[in-house]
């Protein structure tokens, strides 16, 4: 049927008038901001999200931070999307606790009518400003570094002591300044030969080389790491309730050590801490896994998430903090309340580091380690051999008892398509396995390359322990998986097809680390089909398991001849000393240095809580400073490497300043900045913004060498003052923030310690690097109980950087003395004065020792009296006693015996004092 041409102008007609009834519709329902919505924000929200407040940074009278939506981290308005704007569901009331406005509710019509706004664009007027503003940067810490020429670090700070009517103090006497470069650059006093060399040296150049041998001196890096793992929260426990030991996270103690030592460029330190895995330093990523964990994970999937969330969270803050000077944390729930940095930002951070998990990572051994593994496993297989007429066989049950590193199952031949593996008891908690392999004629069949497939009763739900790592060859507890119950359960193994098998080989750890959750009563089925099962073996007929060495054998001597027997416990002996060699260099590979797996995706948290899923984020950086370019899925060390490299560029405006400005505090007692680890702007402002400046650019141009930092300071004229107090400069300023004069302070507690032990002459400065000695006796339950030591020998008496850093437990002498637990990043100890630290330092059973021992010193190296007080006077305070000092000790000794006057001198002010 077709239209005549009449028909059709009259179907024309018809339509035009629909559509203009339509528009006309439209027109009369389309909101005005200005008549329809500006009125309900002025009567219900501009009080508190106005030009005079601003609550939660949520401002409604300014259209890009209407759209940004405040430091929620929500985008309050998304134009032409009220479905995922956060200003409805605040005004319709569908977030708990956040309700808008808090004491009253809109009218449905208003509600309404700001959802029509919103669905038709968000339309404001001009005066409202852009959707989006550059974000302010104007900061000083966020502007390029700015380099000022022909400059000193003197005439920087004379500068503003001519402007503030002050000047530099005299330079400080020698002996003074030999103390100083010791205590500062050390931590350790100088000898009195030392001091004396110094002293009488007459030539021009005197002290600028005595600055080149100390920063030679390997003692810089002991003394200098103390700050940075301080800066990092470096401990060798883990913390929280079970609080225990990482018997390998001294190698990155030694790590830092190396690199001060060696004068590593910083921007490379920077890099090697965040991906050192793929710049061939594996060591140093134990600064991502530094900090605690906790190893009690919860049954509760959200508390676990949680707790992961906690991991992430320590890596991201304290990359901000100590490299960046940012505080990166305070965006984990909202937008950052000061600096630029968004939610977003920290997610995006977030999936950065996502793919970190703690633990150690093994090290590639050196040639030298693995020649000599190599041959230790020669000896110890032949030593095996010949010890095995030796062994003591329970006829009733021939099998060895189960051992956590290889367990064999031999069964004559039998075809088979299903295997289950049954745990029905363990050594304690959840059965674990490393690996299940199962053979036909020497090749495992049980791989998930080679098609088959594994389930189980249920799995463990844990990052690491996962049903993939039964039969991906790969070995390992961090490789392993974990049965759901502690009351048992299964594995099983589904061949690629029916196959003819005849052994089966299963580990709990491969590596030897772990031994518990190790089955120990088990049984092993096959099927053609399932459920139909034969049982193929068993532990019924292995040895009881009677503990951790139930994996060696038992030796029995007395039923051979004597000369045989001997021999026979000859070969015992070499073979536990070449096992616990083999066991010492393989530990030695080992790092606290975390482990890395790809990441699945991250996700922006609302309010931080791991359940509040929003949009998907890229791993990046802060994006007003720069965008890493990955995608979602781009690989785990790639993200890390970006990262790193971004902060280690000349182009970022934070990194060298953050680090001149920590020198330059451990130096003078205060920061250039003293907030040393905000340079945002909650942070304080600098003192002398050019120095600071200066000094970053003389790192940057000379290779990131922080040797070249304290070369600067250490040759200046400021550094180099007399510390003594002058009335009217200290009316001016106190705290001497301008340097008139070098500031003294107390030293800190590893310098006091050390200290000590150099005076009385036990300190081991030979025994560098390693494990650390401990300050506590330990229970070894599965929560470790840390004990005081009650006594003290050669053992003790290395450096202290090299105790053991527990957490949540303070050394009982010099713990006192605001020493870290390095449960949190410390960039800035304090210091206190308080009445433990005298008695500590007086009448601690450590110090009575120490000062016996420096009794028999000044004995053995002095004839009279008044020699062993001269020595004394020199040894701990690098000067000679005046007459009257000279004979006040004469007369406390006579009265008190050397041993008090010895103890009196480790406790005087000027011996813990920086002059």
């Amino acid at each position: 049927m077709t239209l005549n041409r009449q028909g059709r102008s009259f179907s024309r007609v018809l339509l035009s008038v629909f559509l203009f009834t339509i528009i006309l519709g439209c027109e009369a329902t389309a909101v005005d901001y200005i008549k329809d919505i500006e009125p309900i924000f002025q009567a219900h929200c501009i009080d508190c999200h106005g030009p005079d407040e601003q609550e939660s940074q949520f401002r409604l009278d300014r259209l890009a931070a209407l759209i940004s939506g405040g430091n929620s981290g929500e985008p309050a308005v998304v134009p032409g999307k009220p479905g995922e704007s956060f200003l409805l569901k605040l005004i319709q009331h569908e977030e708990s606790g956040m309700e808008m406005p808090p004491d009253d509710s809109l009218s449905d019509s208003e509600i309404e009518s700001i959802k029509t706004w919103i669905a038709g664009g968000a339309k404001t007027p001009e005066s409202y400003g852009p959707e989006k503003t550059d974000i302010e940067l104007s900061h000083w810490s966020f502007q390029p570094v700015k380099r000022s020429h022909g400059s000193t670090i003197d005439r920087f700070i004379r500068d503003k002591l001519v402007a503030n009517g002050l000047t530099l103090s005299p330079t400080a006497e020698r002996r003074v300044l030999v103390r100083r470069l010791y205590l500062v650059m050390l931590g350790i006093p100088p000898t009195p030969e030392q001091v004396e060399a110094f002293a009488t040296d007459e030539s021009d150049d005197a002290w600028q080389n005595l600055v080149e041998r100390v920063l030679a001196s390997p003692h810089y890096g002991e003394r200098w790491a103390t700050y940075w793992l301080d800066l990092v929260r470096f401990g060798e426990t883990h913390g929280y309730e079970m609080n225990r030991e990482r018997p390998t996270a001294w190698q990155y103690r030694d790590w830092v050590i190396e690199s001060l030592n060696d004068d590593k460029p910083y921007d490379e330190f920077v890099r090697q801490q965040i991906a050192g895995d793929a710049l061939g330093a594996d060591v140093a990523t134990g600064f991502l896994v530094a900090g605690p964990v906790d190893q009690v994970k919860g049954s509760d999937p959200k508390l676990r998430q949680t707790q992961r969330m906690n991991e992430l969270d320590d890596m991201i803050n304290t990359t901000g903090t100590a490299f960046l000077g940012l505080t990166t944390g305070c965006a984990r729930c909202h937008n950052h309340k000061f600096d630029p940095i968004s939610q977003r930002d920290y997610y995006s951070m977030q999936a950065v580091f996502a793919g970190v998990q703690h633990g150690d990572r093994a090290l590639p051994p050196t040639p030298e380690t693995a020649k000599r593994i190599a041959s230790l496993d020669e000896e110890i297989s032949e030593l095996t051999k010949r010890l095995k007429k030796f062994i003591v066989i329970d006829e009733s049950k021939p099998r060895p008892a189960v051992n956590a590193k290889r367990n064999e199952e031999d069964f004559e031949e039998r075809e088979a398509r299903f295997i289950r593996f049954t745990i029905q008891k363990t050594t304690g908690g959840e059965g674990c396995l490393d690996e299940l392999e199962i053979y036909s004629n020497g090749l495992n069949v049980a791989l998930a390359s080679s098609g088959s497939k594994a389930i189980s009763s249920g799995d463990f739900v844990h990052p690491k322990h996962k049903l993939m790592h039964i039969n991906d060859a790969r070995h390992g507890n961090d490789h392993s998986w974990i049965v759901e119950s502690a009351s048992g359960g299964w594995v099983q193994i589904e061949l690629a097809e029916p196959t003819v098998i005849d052994r089966i080989v299963w580990s709990r750890d491969r590596s030897e680390k772990y031994t518990d959750r190790l089955p120990i009563e088990y049984r092993i089925d096959s099927a053609m089909e399932a459920d139909n099962w034969e049982l193929l073996t068993s532990s019924a007929d292995r040895q009881t398991f009677a503990g951790k060495t139930s994996a060696s054998p038992k030796y029995q001597f007395e039923k051979f001849p004597s000369a045989e027997a001997q021999q026979g416990r000859d070969w015992q002996n070499r073979l536990q000393a070449a096992l616990e060699e083999k066991q010492q260099l393989k530990k030695s590979a080992l790092a606290y240095a975390g482990t890395f797996v790809q990441p699945g995706p991250t996700h922006r948290l609302y309010r931080g809580e791991p359940d509040a899923k929003r949009e998907q984020v890229a791993p990046n950086a802060i994006e007003v400073f720069t965008s890493l370019n990955l995608s979602t899925d781009a690989p785990e060390r790639d993200r890390r490497l970006a990262l790193a490299n971004w902060i280690a560029s000349k182009d970022n405006p934070l990194t060298a300043r953050v680090i001149v400005n920590r020198l330059w505090q451990f130096h003078f007692g205060t920061g250039l900045v003293d907030t040393p680890s905000d340079f945002g702007l909650n942070g304080s402002p600098t003192s002398h913004p050019e120095l600071l400046d200066w000094l970053a650019s003389e790192l940057m141009d000379h290779d990131w060498s922080l040797k070249h930092i304290h070369r600067l300071i250490l040759n200046s004229d400021t550094w180099r003052q007399s510390n003594r107090p002058h009335e009217d400069a200290i009316r001016v300023d106190a705290t001497s923030r301008l340097l008139w004069r070098f500031p003294p302070r107390r030293l800190e507690a590893e310098a006091i310690r050390d200290s000590i032990l150099a005076v009385t002459d036990v300190l081991d400065l030979e025994a560098a690097g390693g494990p650390g000695f401990s300050p506590f006796e330990v229970e070894l339950e599965n929560v470790r109980h840390y004990h005081a030591k009650q006594a003290f020998g050669p053992a003790d008496w290395r450096r202290m950087i090299y105790m053991t850093k527990v957490r949540q437990e303070r050394e009982q002498v010099f713990g006192a003395f605001d020493c870290p637990d390095a449960s949190m990043v410390v960039a800035k100890r304090s210091h206190s004065t308080t009445p433990l630290q005298a008695l500590n330092l007086l009448n601690s059973r450590f110090v009575m020792q120490q000062a016996d021992l420096f009794a028999k010193r000044l004995e053995n190296e002095s004839d009279t009296l008044s020699q062993q007080i001269t020595r004394a006077w020199r040894l701990c305070f690098q000067r000679k006693p005046t007459d009257e000092e000279l004979a006040d000790s004469v007369s406390f000794i006579e009265q008190e015996g050397i041993q008090q006057f010895t103890r009196a001198m480790l406790n005087a002010n000027e011996f813990v004092f920086i002059p």
